[in-house]
């Protein structure tokens, strides 16, 4: 794993934050967005985890809200918090030892599965005043369209940088758009349910809104680790089904995500659950579409630079990322029978 000394400040962080003597300080991760420093203090070891500020949201607290209702509700496997220092967007946490899950296995499916459902039945009369909204919570059906514009917008402004994504955002994505939302609207009035409107509370379940293999270690045990919960929030619970089964690092097989949906759906009976996902589903593939899309950007590409995690040239990562949309928009287009 790599490591690298860290800059002072992040030694006197350490220091402040830390009961007893520090010892030593690495950096073992530098990623996209935030980074981790392992602190080794009188024979313990921590996390010393560095939030971003390259946007609006308050990462932090997200993640010290979730691993403190994990701590007072008993759901194990899962950091704790020692200290923190918001004001310079440190948080020192327990240390969790493992390996990288290099693949995922249909146990490890499960665990996750178990691990929302887990979280859901852990929600009390506190949660309300201790948990806010997930990251890009998608509550109702235009604020899934209001992500997805607001990402094409953006790839709108580059579309011309890239000779083979013009022809692939106008011929491909924007048609797909129209015609998945129409359909969510006939589906959704079918039902006799609202599009427009917020589910209720009651109907709503809390997500780590990023779960997956990158962000688990396999324990000595062989059981899975749960890491990193910066995007934690209320969601609907179908978001974590289209988050889990779509996200690109996951590489699940067919069966693999209908274990994960199918479970979910098990759990999850209160609000046409089942139904709504099949109309929704699109929608979450155009929205994760666009993630995907993201590294065209010039902004997320300097972005990447800048933390040392960059894997190839841009040109090549952005042909990546237009096949894996493509892969994905075809394989949705495909189920909903266009």
């Amino acid at each position: 794993m790599h490591s690298s000394p860290p800059a002072d400040d992040v030694i006197g962080v350490a220091r402040s934050l830390c009961a007893a003597p520090v010892a030593a300080v690495s950096e073992i991760r530098r990623g996209a967005n935030s980074r981790i420093f392992r602190v080794e203090a009188a024979g313990a070891c921590y996390a010393l985890k560095k939030y971003p500020a390259t946007d609006n949201r308050n990462r932090l607290a997200a993640e010290v809200s979730a691993l403190r209702f994990f701590e007072r509700r008993g759901i194990g496997r899962t950091p704790r918090v020692v200290a923190t220092a918001p004001e310079l967007r440190f948080a020192l946490l327990t240390w969790i030892e493992g390996e990288p899950v290099d693949s995922v296995s249909d146990a490890d499916v499960a665990a996750f599965a178990a691990f929302q459902i887990d979280m859901d039945r852990a929600i009390d009369g506190e949660v309300a005043a201790e948990i806010g909204e997930a990251s890009e919570a998608c509550l109702s059906g235009p604020r899934i369209l209001a992500q997805i514009e607001r990402r094409f917008a953006r790839l709108d402004a580059v579309k011309h940088d890239v000779p083979e994504f013009a022809g692939f955002f106008d011929e491909t994505l924007r048609p797909c758009l129209t015609r998945f939302e129409s359909a969510a609207r006939r589906a959704y009035e079918q039902l006799g349910l609202d599009f427009a409107a917020e589910i209720e509370p009651a109907f709503r379940t809390i997500i780590p809104s990023d779960m997956g293999a990158h962000n688990a270690l396999r324990g000595g045990d062989g059981r899975l680790n749960f890491l990193d919960f910066e995007y934690f929030g209320w969601d609907d619970p179908l978001t974590s089904i289209a988050n889990f089964v779509m996200h690109p690092g996951m590489h699940l097989t067919d069966g693999q995500k209908a274990l994960y949906r199918t479970t979910l759906l098990g759990h999850f009976n209160r609000h046409a659950e089942e139904e709504r996902l099949q109309a929704l589903l699109p929608l979450y593939a155009l929205r994760w579409c666009a993630i995907i899309l993201g590294e065209l950007l010039p902004e997320r590409w300097k972005h990447r630079v800048e933390s040392n995690v960059v894997i190839g040239g841009w040109d090549e990562v952005r042909r990546a990322q237009i096949g894996k949309a493509r892969a994905l928009i075809d394989e949705i287009a495909g189920a909903a029978g266009g």
